[in-house]
C-alpha cells in the first residue's frame, strides 16, 4: 500500500478472519494504518498482498 505510518499507530487484522476460520497466531496477522483498515474491511475493496508482503487495495467494479 505505500504507507508510512509508524507501526505504533497500526491496527491488527487477521488476513483469513476468525468467521472464516482463521487463526489466532503472528503468521496470520499484519498491522494496518486505520485507513487501510477500514479498506480491507470494505467489501467494495479487494486487498491483494504480493509476495514481498506489500499490499494493493483496488475498488472492485
Amino acid at each position: 500500500s505505500g504507507c508510512t505510518i509508524p507501526a505504533a499507530w497500526c491496527e491488527a487484522h487477521h488476513l483469513t478472519p476468525w468467521t472464516h476460520g482463521g487463526p489466532t497466531n503472528l503468521d496470520d496477522g499484519i498491522l494496518l494504518c486505520p485507513h487501510h483498515h477500514h479498506l480491507a474491511h470494505d467489501h467494495r475493496y479487494d486487498m491483494q498482498r504480493h509476495p514481498d508482503g506489500t499490499l494493493t487495495f483496488h475498488r472492485r467494479t
